[in-house]
């Protein structure tokens, strides 16, 4: 789930955010496994071939790290067959998983998996493929994805400033998945209180059978506007993809969580709460590429009668040169109890940045 004073409290996301990484590195396997020889083959639907190191198939596209172009990016319905002696997972929309090489003499539109040099009996159909792993994958720094986000605006009028600020990584293994994203806004106007947020959220799934999985995350959070100094949440629940394929993914979790938060004026409080997230992400890897994602978690508080957050976000981004992207982010919170001492229960914004992705 991923998802404010001018002096922002820094301190304490920061160690928030040293802790999530060191937790992320204990999740990595020990060691540093070397990358596959580049000798995994390529064929698409038009009769070209590409040799080089199969990195796996996610949201539509094959990352292929070859010796002469780098590491490139292949739409994944232009691809006709594959060959490589790597020990893949290879994932369905229907949930599926099955293991093994793909050795050669491949069927066009189809995988075909051998555990031992025999090929499984059935083939897996290109089509319905929508997640392909290669099990060693080398050091948990080669298996990062990440991405990094700065906007900025002003206005004359009321020497108003506005500074956003966002990034995160991610890296996924045969049995789990995790993620850690942070983003800030600060702002400042002449004749009024500077006002600021952020939000560090770390994400664990380890997934199951049949497009189920385990969710685990913990965030920290800060938010001036509705009087929220920190709040620091641990939880867990089930979730499961609902739909699946090579454009699109829905999922939805349901689970518990612990909150630990300190409002302006009252002492540190604890409550125990209901989880309950929905987010669907949409990508096209055609030129230019671009993604539509959206998210949207309730909290109902289970020991404040009545007691009832919110989080949502909205993101739009779309490529203008390679790796360069445009990003278009809607934000909300809402507390239905909020600190009496709040300007507002609620807080919600729109943020316009450049970003890296890598």
């Amino acid at each position: 789930m991923r998802n404010s004073s001018p002096r922002i409290r820094v301190s304490r996301p920061r160690r928030a955010t040293l802790a999530a990484l060191l937790l992320c590195a204990a999740l990595a396997p020990a060691g540093t496994v070397h990358a596959a020889p580049k000798t995994d083959v390529v064929y698409f639907t038009n009769g070209d071939r590409l040799t080089g190191e199969i990195k796996g198939v996610e949201k539509g596209k094959l990352e292929l790290s070859t010796s002469t172009a780098g590491t490139v990016n292949i739409e994944w319905d232009k691809v006709a067959r594959i060959e490589t002696g790597q020990y893949l997972e290879v994932e369905t929309a229907a949930g599926t998983r099955y293991h093994g090489r793909v050795p050669g003499a491949q069927l066009e539109g189809s995988i075909r998996l051998a555990e031992t040099g025999q090929a499984g009996e059935q083939p897996v159909a290109i089509a319905d493929v929508v997640r392909i792993a290669p099990i060693d994958q080398g050091s948990l720094v080669e298996r990062l994805d990440g991405y990094v986000t700065a906007g900025f605006s002003y206005a004359k009028a009321d020497n108003e400033t506005e500074l956003n600020f966002s990034g995160g990584v991610s890296t996924r293994n045969k049995v789990r998945e995790w993620s850690l994203d942070g983003m800030t806004t600060i702002n400042t106007q002449s004749d009024e209180r500077s006002t600021s947020m952020y939000d560090v959220t770390l994400t664990n799934r380890r997934f199951m059978q049949d497009r189920w999985f385990a969710q685990f995350f913990g965030s920290v959070q800060g938010n001036q506007e509705l009087a929220l100094d920190i709040r620091e949440v641990l939880g867990a629940g089930m979730g499961r993809f609902l739909v699946q394929d090579s454009h699109s993914e829905w999922s939805a979790v349901a689970g518990l969580a612990y909150n630990r938060e300190n409002f302006r004026s009252q002492p540190v409080q604890n409550s125990l709460e209901a989880v309950l997230y929905t987010g669907y992400s949409f990508f096209v890897y055609d030129t230019p590429k671009r993604s539509f994602d959206a998210g949207l978690a309730v909290f109902p508080s289970l020991t404040e009668s009545g007691r009832v957050r919110a989080e949502a976000d909205v993101d739009w981004r779309i490529e203008l040169v390679e790796d360069l992207f445009f990003d278009l982010t809607f934000y909300g919170s809402y507390d239905s109890k909020a600190e009496s001492s709040a300007p507002s229960n609620s807080d919600y914004g729109v943020v316009t940045s450049l970003g890296y992705s890598f």
